[in-house]
């Protein structure tokens, strides 16, 4: 009897055990877009909620010379991550060739900011003839273009639109980041996409 006692005595004075959270899932197994032969593009990183009348448009895991980047990916076709037009991509050639200045992008949480400009078609992506992708190098810092006279800019219409005489200067407190063609999207990948 005094043992049982003893032993009822002692687990009471046992101290609870803390609970601890539940461990963080780990990433595994993300879905991926896959183009129609079957290419992997990427692991889909969120579906973008933002246009919910157009579903199932994400953002795509896509590497860029050992580098993520963040494409916007429909079922047709590879879409701008940022707005076209209003002087955003510009260029300091009159035909869009050359690098880019990505005029006051909001940079994601990625080492390199993209901009992909479509072309053909008039915002439809299934008309789309081309998906030039720019990227800039890792970790770009944000720069003033300075001085640097610009005479075209990639429009929302999916053209290039040269500047009227004398081209267009920014100035010193608007910012932006460099960015170089990298590669033709519709080149490397065949559409429709899908996840598998």
């Amino acid at each position: 009897m005094i043992a049982l006692a003893f032993v009822l005595m002692a687990a009471a004075q046992q101290p609870t055990p803390i609970p601890r959270p539940h461990p963080q899932p780990q990433r595994c197994c993300a879905p991926k877009v896959l183009d129609a032969t079957g290419k992997e593009i990427g692991d889909i990183i969120i579906y973008d909620a933002s246009f919910p009348s157009i579903p199932l448009n994400a953002y795509v895991r896509y590497e860029v010379k050992g580098d993520s980047v963040a494409l916007l990916v429909s079922p047709e076709g590879f879409r701008p991550v940022t707005g076209l037009g209003g002087s955003a991509v510009v260029f300091t050639s009159n035909d869009c060739s050359g690098d880019a200045f990505l005029n006051q992008i909001s940079p994601p949480l990625t080492k390199r900011y993209i901009a992909v400009l479509p072309q053909g078609g008039s915002g439809w992506p299934f008309q789309q003839t081309h998906a030039w992708l720019y990227a800039t190098d890792p970790l770009p810092a944000r720069v003033s273009a300075g001085a640097t006279v610009f005479h075209s800019q990639w429009e929302s219409s999916n053209t290039c639109v040269p500047y009227p005489a004398p081209g267009q200067t920014f100035p010193p407190n608007q910012f932006g980041f460099w960015a170089k063609k990298i590669e033709d999207l519709y080149v490397k990948f065949k559409r429709p996409f899908f996840v598998p």
